[in-house]
């Protein structure tokens, strides 16, 4: 009898240490760190296939379960190599609407949405965008943290000289305003540039300039002209700004 009890006691001791009440197929999302009103995550399906929910390059194709570790394969979107993404992932408690793991080190908790669908097309989270014309480009990184912005910039307009350097500035309502570093022909220049947010677009305003400590600088911000400025359109930041 006693040898009984015991071995039910080390079957609850077991039970309680795997913390497993719920299967873990389905769609699991968290928030992502500094926006609480976006979500990522993963779904696994019944059948070992899986795919992503807002996680950039990231494209998972499978996943398995291996005793208490969640293995997710897939791609990388840039390279289309299918070993480019394995993420391995400890399980600490999984139950019918919250999955608890450890990931690089980190505690995330994910919760179950059935509706992963509108959580995707309603994101539009971009850092990098393009402005581009039949001879004219342009393109734009921008990131920004407690209203600090920094980022790169460069343009390649028809029959003039290119150039590329970096912003670093402040985020004033929805308005950038940034010192523009940059080098032309091998010479170093500053001048300040601003963009208007628009929905999903940032606009580049324009308006009359002047010297001041070796930099051009707007004479008045308030009368900066967004009209007809350049329009930065949305993409996906390219793997070396990931």
């Amino acid at each position: 009898m006693l040898k009984h009890i015991l071995i039910f006691c080390a079957f609850l001791a077991i039970a309680s240490c795997t913390k497993e009440s719920g299967s873990i197929t389905g769609s699991w999302v968290t928030e992502i760190p500094d926006q609480p009103q976006h979500k990522r995550g993963f779904t696994l399906k019944d059948d070992g296939r899986a795919s992503s929910i807002n996680l950039e390059s990231k494209l998972y194709e499978k996943w398995e379960k291996q005793g208490d570790l969640l293995i997710l394969s897939g791609k990388n979107e840039f390279t289309e190599r299918t070993d480019d993404v394995t993420d391995t992932m400890k399980i600490i408690s999984a139950g019918d609407s919250t999955l608890v793991v450890e990931h690089d080190g980190k505690r995330l908790t994910y919760a179950k949405t059935g509706n992963p669908d509108k959580l995707i097309s309603d994101f539009e989270l971009y850092e990098c965008f393009v402005y581009k014309t039949r001879k004219d480009s342009a393109f734009l990184h921008v990131n920004v943290a407690d209203s600090i912005v920094t980022g790169e910039l460069f343009y390649a307009f028809f029959e003039k000289d290119r150039n590329q350097g970096k912003i670093d500035g402040v985020m004033r309502g929805d308005t950038i305003y940034a010192k523009y570093t940059f080098v032309s022909e091998g010479t170093e220049s500053t001048r300040e540039v601003a963009f208007l947010k628009k929905g999903p677009q940032w606009i580049e305003g324009f308006g009359e300039v002047e010297e001041k400590d070796g930099s051009m600088i707007f004479k008045d911000r308030s009368k900066l002209k967004f009209r007809r400025g350049l329009v930065f359109k949305g993409i996906r930041c390219p793997p070396t700004l990931q």
